[in-house]
């Protein structure tokens, strides 16, 4: 775990890991008949990428 490219792809696996379970929980909402129309749905894509992109913080945080 000294080696940097051995963090970063650590980190990459990580952000990854946390962008599919956000994903999976957006669609989980949109299987109960949320977030189904165009604009809501395209909302809801862009709150998955900005709590993506925290937890992607948090793991280079975790990481480093």
């Amino acid at each position: 775990m000294d080696n940097v490219l051995v963090k970063f792809v650590l980190w990459g696996i990580l952000t990854a890991l946390a962008y599919h379970i956000v994903g999976g929980l957006r669609h989980l909402v949109m299987d109960m008949g949320y977030w189904e129309e165009l604009e809501s749905g395209n909302q809801s894509a862009r709150v998955a990428f900005v709590i993506t992109a925290v937890l992607a913080v948090l793991a280079g945080v975790l990481v480093w």
